[in-house]
């Protein structure tokens, strides 16, 4: 199935995430993610991710993700998440092997876990509240792995309407229908990927039960994606707003160096988008 967009969308890349961590919980969060995910710290940097940022820190863990932890003065754009309150409809999976191992391992850790259960696609899944702030992330059941840890999978969104959604990310992100599951529950679509091997970034829109809670939702969990040309990026923003989309204001460095937006879809759902 062909992608439905504008003109005006230009070609998005998935570009990993960003974990946004409170600033006296970074080095923790570090620890934990090494402890409980195999994850080791790529690169660290301390440097103002926003002009209006008084202090800022960012860890690289691989994969393109990155813990960013910033100290301001006021309420950004783009730098701020929502804590204690419902969470988001998004879910970032990552793949792991020996589910019911790891499983069993954080729950005699500590660690807050779901009950393991079967995701819309047939792949067995549970939820995780990842370091002391109780960041959720959602491991995936993947036995082809032949070391322990997490990698990367797909990110997975939870809409009302299926046929809805799936037109609006067309229309709007430039997603393609890869496998059309909607009499199942469940569509997968994909955009271009920026660092990998494969060059594709799958997200699943999943149907919510009747009665879930739909609104905006700032967690802070933040899948990326990529305007590589700057004037795009901020045609794109423009495009949306003249669309009716809820945008954010940009944020990072208007004149030059990196800048980032975020929007919402039918459902509240936060998607982010950055150019560097």
């Amino acid at each position: 199935m062909t992608t439905v967009t504008s003109k005006a969308v230009p070609e998005l890349y998935y570009d990993g995430g960003e974990i946004d961590v409170l600033w006296d919980h970074h080095d923790q969060a570090i620890a934990w993610y090494e402890t409980f995910m195999g994850w080791e710290v790529k690169r660290k940097e301390q440097w103002h991710p926003d002009q209006r940022v008084i202090k800022g820190r960012m860890t690289h863990l691989g994969y393109g993700t990155w813990l960013n932890s910033v100290i301001t003065e006021r309420k950004l754009p783009f730098h701020f998440a929502e804590r204690g309150g419902v969470e988001p409809l998004i879910r970032w999976c990552w793949r792991t092997r020996k589910l019911q191992n790891v499983h069993a391992h954080f729950g005699e850790n500590g660690v807050r876990v779901t009950d393991i259960y079967t995701g819309p696609d047939g792949r067995r899944y549970f939820d995780f509240w990842a370091t002391a702030e109780g960041t959720r992330l959602t491991a995936e059941e993947d036995d082809t792995l032949k070391r322990s840890g997490f990698k990367p999978s797909h990110t997975r969104i939870g809409v009302r309407d299926l046929k809805q959604a799936r037109e609006w990310y067309q229309e709007f992100v430039g997603m393609q229908v890869l496998e059309n599951h909607i009499e199942d529950g469940y569509l997968v679509m994909g955009l271009k990927e920026n660092y990998s091997e494969s060059n594709q970034a799958v997200w699943i829109l999943e149907k919510l039960p009747a009665g879930a809670y739909t609104g905006k939702i700032d967690g802070p969990i933040r899948p990326l994606t990529l305007v590589k040309n700057r004037e795009a990026f901020f045609a794109y923003r423009h495009f949306l707003r003249e669309q009716g989309v809820d945008c954010g204001d940009v944020g990072g460095f208007l004149e030059k160096g990196r800048v980032l937006f975020h929007f919402y879809d039918v459902d509240g759902n936060r998607f982010n988008v950055s150019h560097c």
